[in-house]
């Protein structure tokens, strides 16, 4: 499905605008370029990762697909290596874990389950294997055309809550263009990740926000990053520092959005800034 606004309250007109904007559009208020290279892509681990799940998928003409609707043992472990996983990801999850499955391996099944949206991949008899979509967008000079379908599947037809389910706040994904907007203006240069919420959320948004922290020891910016800035960083758009191996994004940072970010997303010229 596609993420409709239900909830957001605002009229100011650029907002509107992007709040009702097709993103699929290459002449809309918001726009995603297609035509960027595997080079410029080589900062973003979710494409990375979605494509040595494709093309791993590919080699092998599909693998079976455990009772669970999972990719089986096996062929996780064959592709664990080539995955890019920070430092403490890859060594928590080979001291933890005896054997590793899918949801083990959270980078890996997170790449499933967006690429399943992106019509890249499905389960047919009981076996995942590469759609039609996905063979062509497969090879290096497709690599553009497939971070663009990616993205537009991860933000509008996956469910963000999916990867982070400790708090409900559903407003965010509803108002995402709104969110990039005001990221393409605050986070051109360094900016904290801490009291950055109320600057790129809507009021309402921000408000369901505080709503969903459950605990006192609960942060706006811990929920932001789930919904927002790891995803981001994930695929490439957005930097931080201090540069560590620590896998998300944190209230001490500092972030700023990427040459990737300025090279595949461009907003139409309006008058007026955010309200």
């Amino acid at each position: 499905r596609d993420y409709k606004v239900t909830g957001v309250q605002t009229c100011a007109l650029p907002i509107c605008r992007l709040l009702e904007a097709d993103w699929e559009s290459t002449t809309g208020p918001m726009r995603f370029s297609a035509s960027l290279t595997l080079s410029d892509l080589a900062d973003a681990a979710f494409l990375h990762n979605t494509r040595v799940l494709m093309a791993g998928l590919s080699a092998e003409q599909g693998t079976p697909a455990t009772a669970t609707g999972n990719l089986n043992r096996a062929f996780v472990g064959r592709l664990f290596d080539r995955l890019a996983l920070s430092a403490p990801t890859r060594k928590s999850i080979r001291t933890v874990c005896k054997v590793v499955n899918e949801q083990d391996l959270w980078p890996l099944h997170m790449a499933r389950v967006v690429a399943e949206p992106a019509g890249l991949l499905a389960r047919r008899n009981k076996r995942f294997q590469l759609t039609k979509a996905g063979r062509e967008l497969l090879p290096d000079e497709q690599a553009g055309a497939l971070y663009r379908r990616l993205f537009l599947a991860y933000f509008r037809r996956f469910n963000l809550q999916y990867d982070f389910h400790l708090r409900d706040v559903p407003l965010i994904q509803q108002s995402f263009a709104a969110i990039l907007w005001r990221l393409d203006t605050v986070a051109r240069d360094w900016t904290p990740v801490r009291g950055l919420a109320r600057y790129i959320l809507l009021r309402s948004v921000f408000e369901q926000l505080h709503a969903a922290m459950k605990s006192p020891y609960d942060k706006e910016e811990w929920i932001l990053a789930g919904y927002v800035l790891d995803p981001l960083f994930d695929l490439g758009l957005i930097e931080r520092k201090p540069r560590t191996e620590w896998p998300s994004v944190t209230e001490i940072d500092r972030i700023r959005t990427s040459a990737l970010w300025r090279k595949f997303i461009t907003f139409e010229p309006c008058s007026g800034g955010p309200s």
